[in-house]
């Protein structure tokens, strides 16, 4: 996820930390001042984002692992950019300086790609208790260099104000200006709008960024977006979507859920969701090489990957845990907004970073950016 998608990150679930940090039990209720005691020798370093995101790792996850095990932990923000690792660690391979971090919280694609150029460690994931890694993490959690931490989804959310009868329920209902009118949001990258065109079309989730690698799939994808030519406008990023919905300016638009469950939270159901079909990603936790403290680092990945961890983050922060137990453990209110709950993980698609940087992907956008140009009336 972007530095700034984390900063998004669900404030209204301030409210909802103590229950989860109660479940913890004394371990997380005891310690807060465990992070801000660290004068930067700390025997365990933390690399993430920043925000009420770190504060939620710090607190759940990085403060009951240093009590645990007696060790100094210290939890640090950085950009999050994979350029920054190949930077650090090409300085500590010239040098032979410290590098200061062990762990490293990373978009799942950027890790596969620096895990792939020898930037990460790779991990032994049976000697960290994942005996089976398909048995209960979401496709893709689970990498040579990698384990899965949250998981977030892409999907159209929809002014429930706007529609006092029937409401928007199946993907295709996104794409129905009849049924449901109203101006539309879409992003400027082609990137999870073509692939829910294809999904709202019946394109089985195996199957999309196959077909979406033909010319038939993106016209056919076009073709969907199409039907709301007429009353669409494209906009930069999913928060200024988001934004835009919520003030009453659109009637669907593709958004974060979490967005959706932080307004849902702080004002009620004001924003729907449609979790029919929706696209997921995932942050993952990676150890970059020449960390100073690796066995301790993927001790620390070991423990945080427990369910009643990954739950605790859920419930605080509005993200999926990778760990499918984790998210059937989640209280019944929240695993319904869960990417990862029972109820949606089905009719999910795991996002590919790697075809929007082929050249099919390429074409695609190139397409996407031509059938932009041919509606009237964008921003």
């Amino acid at each position: 996820m972007s530095g700034e998608t984390m900063r998004q990150t669900i404030r209204a679930f301030q409210g909802l930390a103590s229950a989860a940090l109660f479940g913890m039990g004394a371990v997380l209720l005891g310690f807060a001042s465990v992070a801000q005691a660290q004068t930067g020798d700390a025997e365990l370093t933390i690399a993430t984002w920043g925000g009420f995101y770190q504060k939620a790792q710090t607190q759940v996850l990085a403060e009951p692992f240093g009590f645990q095990t007696g060790k100094s932990v210290d939890v640090v923000t950085y950009t999050g950019h994979p350029n920054e690792v190949r930077q650090k660690v090409a300085a500590y391979r010239e040098t032979g300086d410290a590098l200061g971090w062990d762990v490293l919280d990373l978009e799942r694609h950027d890790a596969e790609a620096l895990c792939l150029q020898g930037y990460l460690e790779p991990i032994d994931h049976q000697r960290i208790g994942i005996q089976n890694p398909t048995s209960d993490f979401i496709d893709g959690a689970i990498g040579l260099c990698w384990v899965g931490n949250v998981v977030w989804s892409h999907g159209f959310g929809f002014d429930q104000r706007l529609f006092s009868g029937a409401k928007p329920y199946a993907l295709t209902d996104a794409f129905d200006p009849l049924l449901f009118p109203g101006r539309r949001l879409f992003t400027t990258s082609a990137s999870v709008m073509m692939e829910l065109a294809l999904l709202s079309e019946g394109v089985a989730v195996d199957r999309v960024y196959e077909r979406l690698g033909t010319p038939e799939g993106v016209a056919e994808a076009l073709a969907v977006l199409n039907r709301v030519r007429k009353n669409v406008q494209f906009i930069n990023s999913t928060q200024e979507i988001f934004a835009l919905l919520k003030s009453g300016q659109a009637a669907i638009g593709l958004i974060h859920h979490f967005d959706a469950l932080r307004e849902l939270r702080a004002t009620g159901p004001r924003i729907g969701y449609l979790w029919d079909n929706h696209v997921v990603d995932m942050d993952v936790f990676a150890i970059p090489s020449g960390a100073a403290n690796p066995r301790l680092a993927g001790d620390f990945i070991a423990n945080v990957s427990r369910g009643a961890y990954q739950t605790a983050m859920a419930t605080v922060t509005g993200y999926g845990p990778a760990r499918l137990s984790a998210a059937t453990a989640a209280r019944e209110d929240l695993r319904a907004w869960l990417p990862t709950g029972p109820e949606n993980l089905g009719s999910s698609l795991l996002f590919s970073a790697e075809f929007w940087a082929s050249p099919p992907g390429e074409a695609a956008q190139a397409a996407y950016d031509a059938w932009r140009g041919s509606v009237a009336g964008t921003l």
